[in-house]
């Protein structure tokens, strides 16, 4: 019998992997296909210059902190799931970003 843990969080993973699966066919690739037009505005009336990879790494942060937040307002199955699956694309972008990112 595999640890209680080991079972649990494999549940769970999957209910993650099914969700945003779901969603992806769903709403297509909207992550990879973003042209990020709000953060750009934004950032250009900051007087800050942000390529497509810093947008993306800035709105992953985003949304992961968005997605904790929300348990603000109590436990909500679809929340945690949620969660798991943005801060898992934070962690991954995150990796991406400073494997391509010279180093001072």
């Amino acid at each position: 019998m595999p640890p209680l843990f080991d079972t649990n969080a494999g549940k769970t993973i999957a209910k993650v992997t099914e969700t945003f699966n779901q969603r992806g066919n769903e709403y297509g690739d909207t992550w990879r296909d973003c042209q990020w037009l709000n953060m750009k505005a934004v950032a250009d009336l900051a007087g800050v210059t942000l390529d497509t990879a810093t947008c993306r790494l800035f709105a992953a942060a985003a949304l992961s902190d968005v997605k904790y937040q929300r348990m603000q307002g109590g436990w909500k199955d679809d929340t945690i799931i949620d969660r798991i699956a943005y801060d898992a694309n934070l962690a991954a972008e995150v990796e991406t970003y400073v494997a391509a990112t010279p180093r001072k």
